[in-house]
């Protein structure tokens, strides 16, 4: 304390110094603030694009499916023509739709001679004969797209 009396500029100068250190370090506790706020903004701008993508490809497939179920009606003729005047002039149709519907990710539900499963089949009507609750006629074709069934096989089973 005598020192500081006997120096006053020594005093006046030990002051300053604590003046900057102490802005010094404000500025870089601003520095980290601005740094971890920054990074926090480019993760968040990188998980929003991914979910944007995800729910793209959400999008891009509920068109898919809508594109399909237009079209199936089309297959659907196609091969009621093929029942009643043979396969023959039908093959090659045939054959190209189902290279087309297998490129897309597009099956067809195998129902006849399965047991009925509501998740695949709709029961359009019953008939007499054979072990209850099995696929006798397959009335109009189910298709699914991955897992997601686009539209149910409506089937005959037995009862």
């Amino acid at each position: 304390m005598d020192e500081e009396i006997k120096n006053p500029a020594a005093a006046e100068g030990s002051s300053v110094a604590k003046e900057e250190n102490s802005e010094i370090e404000e500025c870089k506790k601003s520095r980290e603030e601005y740094l971890n706020n920054w990074k926090r903004a480019v993760a968040d701008l990188s998980n929003y694009k991914k979910e944007e993508m995800v729910r793209m490809g959400t999008l891009l497939s509920y068109a898919k499916e809508n594109l399909f179920l237009e079209f199936l009606p089309i297959i659907d003729s196609l091969y009621l023509a093929s029942q009643a005047f043979g396969k023959e002039g039908f093959a090659g149709v045939e054959k190209q739709i189902q290279e087309f519907l297998k490129k897309e990710g597009i099956e067809e539900i195998e129902v006849v001679g399965q047991k009925f499963n509501p998740e695949f089949m709709e029961i359009v009507s019953e008939e007499e004969g054979g072990e209850t609750g099995m696929v006798a006629q397959e009335l109009q074709k189910g298709y699914k797209m991955g897992d997601k069934v686009i539209r149910p096989a409506k089937v005959k089973v037995t009862k």
